[in-house]
């Protein structure tokens, strides 16, 4: 699974139209999600973790695994896009912007050595937010994830 990519999952959701000030409401649900995520990672730590590879000499081997000890833990970006959800859900095609939503784009799971194993970019849209989840694929499969 080393040379396959990160999985890639995405969430829309359109912001609820009573929002008073969008600035304090995007700072509240940022908070939220943050609080969450550490929450969840307290329960499974290896996801905040790097990947390791560690040779064994006595019988010619290597063994990769995730480290969590020495990580700088699971990334967390927000971001903003001039954007409407009807910008994205009209397209017949998945718009190739879409793929600016993910932080690791085009990244493979051998990669998770030096990236982090999972991803969350929360990214601002003028009428809705898109949640990006990047995963390491030799860590989660699709089903799971």
């Amino acid at each position: 699974m080393l040379f396959v990519n990160y999985i890639r999952k995405g969430l829309l959701f359109s912001k609820p139209p009573d929002v008073d000030d969008p600035q304090n409401f995007m700072a509240t649900l940022l908070d939220r999600l943050k609080d969450s995520l550490a929450l969840t990672l307290d329960h499974f730590c290896p996801h905040a973790g790097h990947l390791a590879t560690k040779k064994e000499d006595s019988f010619p081997s290597y063994m990769v695994f995730a480290d969590y000890n020495n990580s700088p833990g699971a990334q967390f970006i927000h971001a903003a896009a001039d954007m409407t959800i009807s910008d994205i859900l009209s397209s017949i095609y998945i718009p190739q912007v879409l793929q600016s939503f993910f932080d690791h784009d085009r990244v493979i799971n051998h990669d998770g050595h030096t990236l982090s194993l999972l991803s969350i970019q929360v990214t601002g849209l003028v009428d809705g937010i898109f949640i990006g989840c990047s995963k390491n694929h030799g860590m989660v499969d699709g089903t799971s994830f």
